[in-house]
C-alpha cells in the first residue's frame, strides 16, 4: 500500500477495481441502457445485480468471516465513483448503507444472520433514514417501537427508501422508549412505491403498522451514535459517487460541445463555453479530493471527525449543481427535451443533492462545530 503524502492510501489494488469497474459498466451500462431501465418496472436489471454480485461488490466492505471481500473505505468510493459516472440504476447504494450499519452495530448475532445473504446478494437489503418530516438529524425520529411479548411491535413511516418495493430486509432506526434503537427488519411492512425526482434510483414509502417482530430484530447498539456516525460515513461514500456523476455530465457536454457547430465553429471554442466547462472541471477535482480524504479517513480510524464527510458532501452538491446547469444551457433548446440525456444527470444530482443532507445541513453543523454553538 502507498503511503506517501497526499496519495490517500492507494495502492495498486484500488487502482485495479476502478479500472475493472470502469470496463464494467462502460460496456454494461450505456445511457442507453439507462433510458431504457428508466422507463423498467422494476427499474434495475437483475441480471446485472447477480453479475455486481458475482463481482464481489455486493460484498465489497463485508468482512471475510460474513462473506464479504473485506476492503476499505477507499475501495467503496471508488467504485461509487464510477456508478456515478454511467448513472447506474441499481439498488446498490441502499444495499451498501444497510450492510455498514450492520457492520456498525457491531451485532455478531445479526451480522452472522444476514451479512452473509447481503454478500451474496440474495438478500436486497436497504437503509430506512427519513420520515415524512424530512429532518436529517438523528434525534427527530417519530417512528417508535414497543415491547410486546418477547418482541417489539414497529410503528410509523420511512420515505424515499431505495428500492424499498424489492427489499427483503430493511435497517432503520425506531424510537423505543425515549432512545433512538436500530432494527433489521425483515418483511412485514407495507410499501407505496414514490413517484421519485430521479427514474434511475426508484424509491418507496414502508409503512409499519403495528408490525411484531422478534427480539432479535433490535441491534444491540448505542442507536443514536451508531446512526449518527452512519450518517456521516454513508455522505462520505455519496460525495464520491457524486463526483462520477459530475464528471459524466462534464464528459457529455465537452463532447456536445466539440460537435456542435454555431456560426461556423465548435461551440466549444467560444470562452463563454470553454471557460466555463474549465471551471466544472477543477471543482471537480477539487471535490474528488475531498470524497477520498473523507473516505480514507475512515480506513485510518472508525470514527473520525465527520469535518471532512460534511465539507466533501457540501461540495460537490454544488459543482454538481453547476454542473448539470452548464449541461443543460450548452446542449441549447435540446438540452430542455426529454430526448437529451441531459436530464437524467439533472434528475440524479437533484436526488443526491438532497440525500443524507443537503449543503446547507451539513453547512450548518460545520459552522457550529468551528463556532462551538452546538453538537456537531
Amino acid at each position: 500500500m502507498a503511503d506517501g503524502p497526499g496519495d490517500f492510501g492507494f495502492g495498486d489494488d484500488h487502482e485495479i477495481l476502478r479500472d475493472a469497474a470502469r470496463r464494467f459498466l462502460d460496456e454494461r451500462c450505456p445511457l442507453a441502457e439507462v433510458r431504457r431501465l428508466a422507463s423498467d418496472p422494476l427499474g434495475h436489471d437483475p441480471g446485472l445485480w447477480k453479475q455486481m454480485a458475482e463481482l464481489g461488490w455486493t460484498g465489497l466492505t463485508i468482512p471475510e468471516p460474513h462473506g464479504g471481500a473485506g476492503l476499505g473505505n477507499l475501495h467503496q468510493a471508488l467504485l461509487l465513483e464510477e456508478m456515478g459516472r454511467r448513472l447506474l440504476p441499481s439498488p446498490y447504494l441502499g444495499s451498501a448503507l444497510a450492510s455498514l450499519a450492520l457492520v456498525r452495530a457491531g451485532d455478531a448475532d445479526a451480522q452472522a444472520r444476514l451479512l452473509p445473504g447481503i454478500a451474496r446478494g440474495d438478500t436486497l437489503a436497504s437503509l430506512g433514514w427519513l420520515e415524512p418530516e424530512g429532518s436529517w438529524e438523528p434525534g427527530d425520529v417519530s417512528a417508535t417501537a414497543r415491547p410486546e411479548g418477547d418482541g417489539f411491535v414497529l410503528s410509523g413511516v420511512k420515505c424515499h427508501v431505495v428500492a424499498g418495493a424489492q427489499a427483503d430486509l430493511l435497517v432503520a432506526p425506531f424510537a423505543l422508549e425515549g432512545e433512538l434503537t436500530l432494527f433489521a427488519v425483515e418483511g412485514g411492512w407495507r410499501s407505496e412505491p414514490e413517484v421519485s425526482v430521479d427514474p434511475t434510483r426508484r424509491t418507496a414509502r414502508l409503512r409499519f403498522e403495528d408490525l411484531r417482530v422478534p427480539a432479535h430484530a433490535r441491534l444491540s447498539a448505542d442507536g443514536l451514535a451508531c446512526w449518527r456516525a452512519l450518517l456521516l460515513q454513508g455522505a462520505a461514500w455519496l460525495a464520491a459517487e457524486m463526483v462520477g456523476t459530475a464528471e459524466g455530465i462534464l464528459g457529455l457536454t465537452r463532447d456536445y460541445a466539440i460537435d456542435r457547430k454555431q456560426f461556423g465553429r465548435q461551440i466549444g471554442s467560444f470562452q463563454a463555453v470553454k471557460h466555463p466547462l474549465v471551471d466544472d472541471m477543477i471543482g471537480i477535482e477539487l471535490a474528488r479530493s475531498h470524497a477520498y480524504g473523507a473516505a480514507a479517513r475512515y480506513d485510518e480510524e472508525p470514527d473520525p471527525p465527520g469535518t471532512g464527510a460534511r465539507m466533501a458532501k457540501a461540495l460537490i452538491s454544488d459543482v454538481l449543481a453547476r454542473g448539470v446547469r452548464h449541461g443543460v444551457q450548452f446542449h441549447g433548446g435540446y438540452g430542455f427535451t426529454i430526448d437529451c440525456d441531459v436530464h437524467f444527470f439533472f434528475k440524479r444530482a437533484l436526488f443526491c443533492r438532497a440525500m443524507l443532507g443537503d449543503a446547507v445541513h451539513h453547512r450548518r453543523h460545520l459552522a457550529a462545530e468551528l463556532f462551538g454553538e452546538a453538537d456537531a
